[in-house]
């Protein structure tokens, strides 16, 4: 769960982000291809669009973490329901993608350092903290999106040797 404080701190730190979402987005991607070189097939040669998809999903990950706690009764559209969204965005992953299931702490270890190197001393270990949680939540909802099977397929069957 995170907190009121953990909400601040990712929300103040993504707002000194913002300016430099471009050169983050540069410095994300180069990261994690430093600490695992083999990912770079799974992604095209023009990384553009991907770099706008990853700024984008994180700027809706601030603004759902941000949710008014009042606002929890009411109805929300799936497009904007952060569990639904990074449910799917597991599944995607998983079945279409084919991302091996430890890249998730790959991509966390990327992530963290690109907001160390781009926000400098405004990265304490408190913004540090709220990044590894909403991160690890992030991280787990999208494993269990990845068990998702297409509606209406049989589970996959289980052998055992003879």
């Amino acid at each position: 769960m995170l907190t009121l404080t953990d909400k601040q701190a990712i929300r103040r730190s993504w707002e000194l982000v913002t300016p430099i979402a471009e050169t983050a987005a540069d410095l994300f991607y180069q990261r994690l291809f430093e600490l695992q070189p083999s990912y770079r097939k799974l992604f095209p040669p023009d990384m553009a669009p991907q770099k706008r998809k990853l700024l984008a999903m994180l700027a809706f990950i601030v603004k759902s973490v941000d949710w008014p706690d009042t606002a929890w009764k009411d109805a929300v559209d799936a497009e904007d329901d952060l569990l639904l969204v990074v449910l799917a965005l597991g599944r995607r992953h998983g079945v279409l993608y084919r991302v091996p299931d430890d890249s998730y702490d790959v991509v966390g270890a990327a992530l963290l350092w690109t907001l160390d190197m781009g926000l400098g001393e405004a990265f304490t270990a408190e913004t540090r903290d709220a990044w590894t949680r909403v991160y690890g939540l992030l991280a787990k909802t999208m494993r269990m999106g990845r068990c998702a099977r297409p509606e209406g397929s049989a589970p996959a069957l289980q052998t055992r040797d003879a």
